[in-house]
């Protein structure tokens, strides 16, 4: 007897083959049976009638900052299955929590508005140590990780601006070498934050010929997505090139504000070159607007060297405080590596996203020119009054805040780069404060909107995007396509009411269409119930 059988469905398998109505059995967390009539031939226990609905492979969302999620409790543990997210890949931007030992607070400190705070302990000298904890810990959905370099070279040089040494950079090459062979898909790079700034060409291709030399892949949030972005993109590709790595460029996006930008035609043109000279180039999107980062990313990169207990000791500075008035506006300096998001979208286009201090929690979801009033009033105050209490802020979180960059993207370059068949879709969720909506609704929004509305894409082009390609790329073995043998990670949903609200200010709104999300075989979420919030496993290559 099966399991669960799935009666009546069209099938979209994840593959870019068209939709086929079909039904599926399913046994020991595996799909053991498709077929037109399932039915007379196989008694099952529990039995779904998808008739009207899209049968399709778990969604996998490529880039995610939920890696301390199995650790928490709350509803942000379910904000990923109840979209349909089945298997997440975090340890993105190279803003890894492990390896980590004594000594690296700093480091902690700094990755807690991006993570939120985990465990209270935090013990993990090697990054198997790190795995062997997610292992024990209850995990909604499948989850696997990448080693960030940002990690790496804390622990081994801190936040500092220094080169390696030879035996430096032999050391941070076991490291990785470690995480590859304890089941980390590849590495991540973070080269707009610390300390991955300050790593060098040398130090990216040593570090990325070792992930190369164990089939992983390489994902980079690349130094600056802003008026050095072609130089950004080189400098990745040439990574690529030089140690052989597959490479992914995460959220590869510049800006609205063509002042600090370039257009989506021209960074496509720069990865199908690149692809025509032999480079292993991926890239992936999430379909918002607004962008979302740390808090003290408004800074210029001066400002920032060596993590929290610097950055405060500048900003209670009272001459380099009237020097970050002088450079944060629109034709501020040009630092090399510096994306001046003050100078792009303004002063009121940035909300305060997440807090830490009970003191401070009023500021979350404020706009940075209503902070000059706790009482929420909207009168524009003095850019000189916003900085003064944009530097209060962190100095009271100890920089451990977060925001919402409003009108950062267009919308033109969206649909462009979403329509690309090298494109993927990766919420680059953020789980703390008062999250951007992308954390929530990613997947809807993008099958609802862009796919359903718009029509960007064919329906099983979209869900290849989101199944069969991911899991491909990175080598999720049986998973991402509807096969028999393969993982019974599926998705029911009514294509004709699948979406989600984008509300900034409640960013937790209820989904729309999604009925059924079934992960290893078992029912999780049945019409918007979750059923069994630990069914999730850990992937390792």
């Amino acid at each position: 007897m099966l399991d669960l059988a799935i009666i009546g469905g069209l099938v979209v398998d994840g593959s870019g083959t068209p939709p086929e109505i079909l039904d599926l059995g399913i046994m020991n967390g595996r799909i053991a049976e498709i077929k037109r009539d399932l039915s007379s031939a196989s008694p099952a226990a529990q039995v779904i009638n998808a008739e009207g609905h899209m049968v399709t492979p778990g969604f996998i969302d490529v880039h995610s900052h939920c890696d301390l999620v199995p650790f928490t409790s709350g509803s942000i543990r379910e904000s990923r299955i109840r979209q349909g997210v089945t298997t997440e890949i975090a340890g993105q931007c190279g803003l890894g929590p492990a390896p980590y030992s004594s000594g690296m607070e700093a480091w902690r400190s700094y990755l807690t508005p991006i993570l939120g705070q985990g465990p209270q302990n935090w013990n993990w000298p090697v990054f198997s140590t790190f795995l062997h904890d997610i292992q024990r810990s209850a995990k909604t959905n499948n989850v696997a990780y990448l080693l960030g370099h940002g990690a790496v070279r804390a622990k081994v040089l801190g936040l500092n601006n220094h080169l390696p040494s030879a035996k430096d950079l032999a050391n941070m090459c076991s490291l990785v070498a470690e995480a590859m062979s304890a089941g980390a898909l590849g590495i991540s790079y973070g080269l707009a934050y610390l300390p991955g700034m300050f790593a060098s060409h040398e130090e990216l291709v040593a570090l990325s010929s070792v992930v190369a030399s164990h089939d992983g892949i390489m994902m980079i949030h690349i130094r600056s997505h802003s008026l050095q972005v072609r130089e950004a993109m080189t400098e990745a590709l040439k990574i690529a090139q030089e140690s052989g790595v597959k490479l992914q460029i995460s959220h590869m996006r510049s800006y609205a504000n063509r002042h600090f930008g370039i257009s989506g035609p021209e960074l496509i043109h720069m990865v199908e070159k690149a692809r025509s000279e032999g480079i292993d180039v991926t890239f992936d999107e999430h379909p918002y607007q607004a962008g979302s980062t740390l808090l003290s990313q408004v800074l210029p990169p001066w400002a920032k060297e060596g993590g929290s207990p610097e950055i405060i000791k500048r900003l209670k500075d009272p001459v380099l405080r009237t020097r970050l008035k002088n450079e944060l506006k629109e034709d501020g300096p040009e630092y090399p590596g510096w994306d001046n998001f003050v100078g792009m979208v303004e002063w009121p286009n940035i909300m305060i996203s997440s807090t830490f201090k009970e003191q401070n929690k009023w500021a979350e979801g404020l706009r940075a020119d209503q902070l000059i009033s706790r009482h929420f009033q909207t009168v524009k105050a003095p850019a000189e009054d916003v900085i003064d209490q944009i530097a209060k802020l962190l100095i009271s979180e100890d920089c451990q805040s977060s925001m919402v960059m409003h009108h950062l993207f267009a919308e033109e370059d969206m649909v462009t780069l979403l329509q690309h068949p090298l494109c993927q879709i990766g919420s680059d969720g953020i789980p703390t404060g008062k999250p951007h909506p992308r954390l929530f609704g990613t997947f809807p929004k993008f099958l609802g909107e862009y796919v359903r509305e718009k029509k960007l894409l064919t329906w099983e082009e979209a869900i290849k995007r989101v199944t069969g390609t991911p899991a491909q790329r990175l080598n999720l073995r049986q998973k991402g396509l509807i096969k028999e043998g393969y993982s019974a990670d599926l998705v029911i949903f009514n294509p004709d009411e699948i979406n989600i609200l984008e509300d900034y200010n409640n960013p937790e709104q209820p989904l729309q269409g999604i009925d059924y999300t079934i992960l290893n075989g078992r029912i999780v979420l049945a019409k918007g119930e979750l059923l069994s919030p630990s069914e999730g496993q850990l992937i390792v290559r």
